[in-house]
């Protein structure tokens, strides 16, 4: 991913956990494992659109979580991180070596966010990420699983064995299919079932 991209994950993922104001720049760098420089380019589009405020003395606020995280998934583009294209037996084989470190995301993700159990729709392409470096040429081709390469901030964070949920959503967003679809749907139906303005109010 690229680090702009990581700096907007971080900001969705911890306001999505109801932390909206950041002190600095330099606190959003250290969080983002990114250069100040890349954080300030980054926080530009977002202070634009309306999804974060510069606060007139000092630091920012995330004053809406929702346009931030619409603005992530919009950018999002699997097929750039993308190392392996395969079958399902294929990748569960992979997944079962013990010495594997991953993180699911899309649907079957989104499913553990919405409760753990899946009454959405059929789970359609998996989404693996793994900071193991892969190759096509080590894998069927097939198109029922995609192995994603893992940023550095991404491998310490996802500690459950799932993606983060702006990640989670970013990818579900960023794919094909009327699952990835209906999965997205119901995130988002979750995550902003009230309007912004009355969730302020009862925080």
């Amino acid at each position: 991913m690229k680090n702009v991209e990581i700096v907007w994950r971080t900001l969705a993922d911890a306001a999505l956990d109801g932390q909206r104001d950041w002190r600095s720049i330099g606190d959003i760098a250290d969080a983002a494992s990114v250069a100040p420089s890349t954080t300030h380019q980054a926080l530009g589009r977002l202070v634009d659109i309306g999804a974060v405020r510069a606060n007139p003395r000092r630091g920012y606020t995330v004053v809406s979580p929702e346009k931030l995280l619409d603005a992530f998934a919009a950018h999002r583009n699997l097929r750039a991180d993308t190392m392996v294209s395969t079958t399902l037996p294929a990748a569960q084989k992979f997944l079962d070596d013990a010495e594997v470190d991953y993180a699911l995301s899309g649907s079957t993700a989104a499913a553990h966010y919405l409760g753990g159990r899946n009454t959405v729709a059929d789970l359609g392409r998996r989404i693996v990420y793994t900071n193991r470096p892969l190759s096509q040429g080590d894998f069927p081709v097939g198109d029922e699983v995609i192995i994603l390469a893992q940023d550095p901030v991404a491998a310490r964070a996802w500690r459950s064995g799932y993606a983060s949920l702006a990640q989670t959503y970013a990818d579900l967003w960023a794919s094909p299919g009327w699952q990835a679809a209906e999965f997205t749907r119901a995130l988002k139906a979750k995550l902003f079932a009230d309007a912004d303005w009355e969730q302020r109010a009862n925080a």
